[in-house]
């Protein structure tokens, strides 16, 4: 069956994008991570920033975008992201903020990257969401 449209030199390689999302609000984490899965994301999720972190600093690992919480104990979603970007690896991994705080409270944060974003925790999140990673993730590839 050489040359056929089933034949495996036909079909894409590429993985599905991998998203890396921490947010320790774990109802809401879940029903993102479920609605990400079902778009065909693969997706990790991590309760807090911490954790986020130690596992980019554990070595270099692929991530295709960041979805941040604002407000999360220990690291929050700001710090997280700058030092991932001083890793050096993640600097121009898109990131984006789904919260519920005030986009004000990135202003500092979008001032290190041109590359950040803000999606409130509301009833248009979903549709902004998929307006972001259509922009950000499906334009990159």
């Amino acid at each position: 069956m050489s040359g056929t449209v089933f034949d495996d030199a036909y079909l894409p390689m590429t993985d599905p994008p991998m998203l890396a999302l921490a947010d320790d609000d774990e109802l809401h984490a879940e029903l993102v991570c479920t609605w990400l899965e079902h778009h065909g994301f693969r997706v990790m999720h991590f309760p807090s920033g911490d954790e986020l972190l130690s596992w980019a600093s554990a070595g270099e690992r692929h991530v295709d975008a960041f979805l941040l919480d604002i407000d999360m104990p220990g690291r929050d979603g700001i710090q997280s992201s700058r030092e991932l970007r001083a890793l050096g690896s993640y600097a121009r991994v898109p990131t984006v903020f789904v919260s519920s705080t005030s986009p004000r409270a990135i202003v500092d944060a979008a001032a290190d990257s041109g590359r950040l974003e803000f999606i409130r925790k509301d009833g248009q999140m979903f549709v902004r969401l998929a307006e972001w990673l259509s922009e950000n993730i499906y334009s990159a590839t």
